[in-house]
């Protein structure tokens, strides 16, 4: 009952807006005051070292007190702000509109025809599916409304979208975007259309040649062709340096920017080529290889970051 009860309080702090610190903070609270004043004394009497900003101590710190709030105890807040904690909250930011577009291959028919099981994700891959749905679209409390994410499997020529500005009853985990994908195809496979299928998911025919030619005819109002970038481990550049590389103080690849993103079996020989010949340049977010989920979120992270520098606003997509 008390952990039910602390759930509750946190979900509702979290919803007003509110910073609170979990009683299991609290209780780290001095030795997050050592990291903060480094050459200190701690409680016990034992000199503390004094240690660089950039340190991996530091970094954990600060993310750790911008965390969500999950607890309820203003006695634990105040006591880290008597040890020279302060509370800080990210600027509201709206990003330009974005597409990605994640290349699925060997998806097996009963997953294109929604006839997957909930209870074994894994089996055809629906899992990679939903991270990749979930990382495209959410944000802390909320989802990224430019955003659209278009998974397209290859083998059944056929697309799936997830659109964030029409996105209904998502969550976050892999279970309920599973489920809104099985309704979604399935619906389209002949079973019975239901309230709930209108959630933000769509069915569209043809794979990424068909969703390039489409998408790079809508193009941000008063703006130029929409620039598509290959996320790819041998990149020609960072993903952060093909930003700042763009002309007259925009980012090149912002707004209205096109991610294609390969799944585990990476880019085909064909591929390569149609994304070459649509003029896409090679980008990297990482020396190492990365799950794609997790490419989608670093892109995100780096689009975002281009777009604040320049004070870029939402632009819609003709």
């Amino acid at each position: 009952a008390p952990q039910q009860q602390s759930a509750r309080t946190g979900t509702n702090a979290s919803q007003r807006g509110h910073s609170v610190v979990t009683p299991r903070l609290a209780a780290s609270a001095e030795a997050w005051s050592v990291l903060a004043s480094p050459g200190t004394t701690s409680a016990r009497g034992k000199p503390t070292s004094a240690a660089p900003a950039s340190s991996p101590g530091a970094v954990m710190l600060v993310t750790l007190l911008s965390l969500p709030i999950v607890g309820g105890s203003t006695r634990a807040a105040d006591r880290l702000a008597s040890r020279g904690f302060e509370r800080a909250s990210p600027a509201p930011f709206a990003s330009g509109p974005r597409d990605l577009i994640v290349v699925c291959h060997r998806t097996p028919d009963k997953v294109a025809q929604g006839r997957f099981r909930l209870d074994n994700l894994p089996d055809g891959r629906v899992d990679l599916l939903a991270r990749c749905a979930s990382a495209a679209i959410f944000t802390s409390h909320g989802v990224r409304r430019e955003t659209r994410l278009w998974l397209a499997l290859q083998d059944q020529s056929v697309c799936l979208c997830l659109d964030g500005s029409t996105a209904r009853g998502m969550h976050p985990d892999e279970r309920t975007l599973a489920a809104a994908m099985k309704r979604t195809l399935a619906v389209e496979h002949g079973a019975t259309s239901r309230a709930d299928t209108a959630n933000g998911w769509s069915y569209h025919a043809g794979g990424l040649e068909q969703r390039l030619r489409e998408l790079r005819q809508q193009r941000p109002v008063s703006r130029g062709p929409r620039p598509i970038l290959q996320l790819h481990e041998d990149g020609e550049a960072t993903l952060q340096e093909l930003l700042a590389a763009g002309g007259g103080g925009q980012p090149a690849a912002s707004p209205g920017a096109v991610l294609v993103l390969g799944d585990q079996l990476g880019f085909t020989s064909g591929e390569e080529a149609l994304l070459a010949s649509a003029g896409a340049r090679r980008a990297t977010v990482s020396p190492r290889g990365l799950l794609t989920s997790h490419c989608i979120v670093l892109a995100h992270h780096a689009l975002d970051e281009a777009e604040a520098r320049v004070g870029l606003a939402a632009s819609p997509v003709e």
